[in-house]
């Protein structure tokens, strides 16, 4: 076996089941196997990851922050069940366009000789949702490709498995809490100071639970100074509060809900003894899409207040309730308190300014009566929380903006809510990227399915527009002899509409491809200025502004991906740099589309000059065949041929039809080997003797390694019709059309030929009245896949038996547009189809 350090093995070498997909309902699979040192991990097997893809995974660090990787480090089984929990928890590969991927299980193979190690693992990619039992099959899988592997004997490594522990003390995501632009516009100073000198615990962690920041109260109860938090996990600095805790706590960041006075009971480093802690932990949401990146927790020890004081009680309070009204007044987001009828007592200048009135406006008064707009949606939803204690997240376009509310209940006396709070964001940056992820993620897909320029410049059209947030978004290409680049004139023409323009042209278009660089143009009027040839056409244009990024594939442009938008707009350096990635990922596919396009058209012709350039006439009966080429680039092996027999006078004739195991070049030679020599042998011997006589040749021949499967028959021609002695090596069984529309199937015992040592070979005769006709075929056409699984002997039976009277050419191409509108997809195996009626 190769090497397979940095590459995959070509066909698996049945490490996985063939049908694995099937199995488990996954759009991909993927094994992976421990270098003999246990740091990297080598790709050995993957099916369904696009080729690129699977290149620059051939080898990643075991390290590497990816699901598969995690598996085989902790011997777990990790389970991401959706795009946005991959998303969380492994960014690293949630934006890879391996097909339509979503969800994921990611499963540890264990050392087949159960010495607790792992030597790889294995990963499954689903289009939705982890179906359920997906885990278990995973699992089954991994054991099984773990006996595999020691079969095959494939070197590797191995690793004891070890839980993940916090690891050691590093920067946050949200290390610059209160820092970035959203809080430009507040007092910093002031908020830290009241931050620092609340009389009550106020922390931040990130989503791995790690301290950000902690006050002087936070550190007293902590034990720890404040400057010792930072960067350590939740467990170090509290190790003797319950686990649940930190599982709650979790909770928030993967549902993005807060817990409000949650009581903890236990000992902390600073208070000890059993104590009980009321707090409350917010999600801190970031500039990216992709949930909380961190929790805000207030918090303090709810005191025996027989024990305390009165009067020291209420000036604690009275100052926390001060610090926390300035808090809450120069808070980045929108802050209100509402009695339970639903009046304001309070509302901060945030929120006030959102809704376009002043603050005292709001005081006293009720939602429905100042926003009747938002009555029927808020109002139901704060009743509810008033009286359940519930807390309800409702989002709200107003203006063009999105803000995110949430509602949760302050309570008040005799346990029942003594008001609602409300808590606002304007998430419209947060939505608008998440839009753009997915349009990007669907502009991904769409683009690793497209096989033709065809489908990637449709591709291009449906999906970058909307990732551009374009009115329009159009493919330019250079043509083929390098003089002109054609063009849709608003983006939507079909190819035979487009226009052209000189490489050389004074227009923007053919400005930019030789430049080989973006052009950006946020108003018309520098364009008409630069191009004034072109101005009518850009007056006359509903576009306001445009962008024009080259298609560059394999390092040299290939043409131009052109958007369009009906208003002016605004180039700043990041959207361009996002105009530029649309357009490389555009520029790739399309390199790959037309190197498809290339070697696809030297394969059919190659392929065709391994078939007869015409069919000969046969006295007293038709002839007809077709071939259609599969979307697989390379020659195939399927062929066909009809010649007479030597000194028959034209009454006795050879039809062969047969099919070359693989493609390329080896194959189209073999195909031109058993042709040639069955012109020889078949029209000297019986088509038995024929068959054998080929296959000898493909035993001895030191240069042939593939095998094929070949029907071979001898027609006679008689008085009102001809007599047929068919033999078969391996081959689907002919079909027999009889002149009333009955059908026989001609099955003939037979194996492949070059495939064992020894054949076996049957024979049949068939008699063929005036009439009937004889159809001959390849396994692409019963094997064509469609949505009611394979075509099958007894659908192409069903077609023949309920065709019309035909002619030969009228049956072939019955046969050839039945399986083409039969199956998924385009065509992807070669299908030959060749018929003879007696008597026409």
């Amino acid at each position: 076996m190769r090497d397979r350090v940095g590459r995959t093995v070509d066909d698996g070498s049945g490490l996985l089941p063939s049908d694995v997909l099937r199995r488990t309902g996954a759009e991909v699979a993927v094994l992976v196997l421990l270098d003999p040192a246990g740091t990297q991990l080598d790709l050995i097997y993957s099916v369904g990851m696009v080729p690129e893809l699977a290149e620059t995974w051939a080898r990643f660090p075991l390290a590497a922050p990816v699901g598969i990787s995690r598996a085989a480090r902790t011997g777990e089984v990790v389970e991401a069940g959706s795009f946005r929990e991959r998303l969380i928890r492994f960014p690293a590969t949630a934006s890879l366009p391996t097909a339509d991927v979503e969800g994921l299980v990611a499963a540890p193979l264990w050392h087949p000789d159960g010495d607790g190690t792992v030597v790889g693992a294995l990963s499954l990619g689903f289009r939705g949702h982890v179906p359920p039992g997906t885990v278990e099959a995973a699992t089954g899988l991994a054991a099984y490709a773990a006996g595999r592997v020691r079969a095959a004997g494939l070197r590797h490594g191995a690793h004891v498995p070890v839980a993940e522990d916090p690891g050691p003390p590093g920067p946050s995501p949200v290390a610059t809490l209160g820092h970035g632009p959203a809080v430009s516009a507040i007092d910093q100073a002031l908020l830290e100071t009241i931050l620092l000198h609340l009389p009550v615990g106020v922390s931040v962690l990130d989503r791995d639970l790690r301290f950000v920041m902690a006050n002087q109260r936070a550190a007293e109860i902590n034990g720890r100074p404040a400057a010792e938090h930072p960067g350590r996990h939740l467990r170090e600095v509290l190790p003797e509060l319950p686990e649940s805790f930190a599982e709650q706590l979790r909770q928030v960041i993967d549902t993005g809900r807060p817990l409000v006075n949650l009581d903890v009971v236990g000992p902390t480093p600073g208070r000890p003894g059993q104590r009980r802690w009321r707090g409350s932990y917010y999600p801190v949401h970031g500039s990216t899409p992709v949930g909380p990146v961190g929790i805000a927790a207030v918090f303090d020890e709810v005191p025996d207040e027989a024990t305390v004081g009165v009067e020291q009680l209420t000036a604690d309070r009275a100052t926390m309730l001060t610090a926390l009204d300035t808090l809450v007044e120069n808070a980045p987001v929108g802050v209100a308190l509402l009695d339970t009828d639903l009046r304001y007592l309070k509302i901060n200048p945030v929120l006030a300014a959102w809704n376009g009135r002043p603050v005292g406006d709001h005081l006293g008064r009720r939602v429905p009566d100042l926003f009747p707009e938002l009555g029927p949606v808020v109002e139901p939803l704060m009743r509810e929380v008033a009286e359940t204690g519930a807390v309800r997240d409702v989002e709200v376009v107003r203006a063009g903006r999105t803000y995110l509310s949430s509602f949760f209940a302050v309570p008040g006396g005799g346990g029942r809510a003594g008001a609602v709070a409300v808590l606002i964001t304007d998430v419209t940056s947060r939505r608008r990227e998440e839009r753009r992820a997915r349009r990007v993620q669907e502009f991904t897909a769409a683009l690793s399915q497209a096989v033709s320029v065809a489908e990637v410049v449709a591709a291009v059209r449906d999906g970058a527009g909307p990732a551009a947030e374009a009115t329009v978004a159009a493919v330019a290409l250079l043509d083929e002899a390098g003089r002109q680049i054609r063009f849709p004139p608003t983006g939507q023409e079909p190819p035979s509409r487009w226009k052209a323009v000189g490489r050389d042209a004074v227009h923007p278009i053919a400005a930019t491809f030789r430049a080989d660089e973006p052009s950006f143009y946020p108003e018309l009027e520098p364009l008409l200025d630069r191009f004034p040839d072109a101005a009518d056409a850009i007056r006359n244009s509903p576009h306001r502004s445009w962008a024009m990024v080259p298609l560059r594939g394999r390092g040299t442009a290939a043409g131009v991906l052109v958007f369009g938008y009906a208003e002016p707009q605004e180039f700043e350096p990041a959207r361009r740099d996002f105009l530029v990635t649309l357009a490389g990922l555009a520029g790739q596919a399309l390199a790959r589309a037309q190197l498809y396009e290339r070697e696809h058209a030297t394969a059919v012709r190659l392929q065709r000059s391994l078939l007869p350039s015409r069919l000969p006439a046969v006295p007293g009966a038709e002839l007809a065949a077709v071939y259609l080429a599969g979307d697989a680039v390379g020659v195939g092996g399927d062929f066909y041929d009809v010649f007479p027999v030597d000194g028959a006078a034209g009454r006795e004739w050879v039809l062969v039809v047969g099919d070359v195991a693989g493609r390329g070049v080896d194959a189209a030679s073999v195909t031109g080997l058993a042709r040639h020599t069955l012109r020889i042998t078949a029209a000297l011997a019986e088509p038995a003797t024929a068959l054998r006589q080929l296959h000898a040749r493909l035993r001895t021949d030191p240069d042939v390694d593939r095998f094929l499967s070949v029907v071979c028959g001898r027609l006679r021609l008689r008085d009102g019709g001809a007599d047929l002695d068919v033999a078969s090596g391996g081959h689907p069984p002919a079909l027999v059309r009889r002149a009333d529309g009955r059908v026989e199937v001609i099955t003939v015992p037979g194996v492949l030929l070059g495939a064992f040592p020894e054949v076996r070979l049957g024979r049949r005769s068939v008699a063929l009245e005036a009439g009937d006709t004889v159809l001959f075929y390849t396994d692409g056409v019963i094997e064509a896949r469609g949505p009611g699984g394979l075509f099958g002997e007894e659908r192409l039976v069903e077609l023949l038996r309920d065709a019309p009277d035909s002619t030969p050419r009228q049956l072939v191409e019955l046969v050839r547009d039945g399986v083409a509108a039969y199956q998924s997809g385009p065509v992807a195996d070669d299908i030959a189809i060749l018929a003879l009626r007696v008597g026409g």
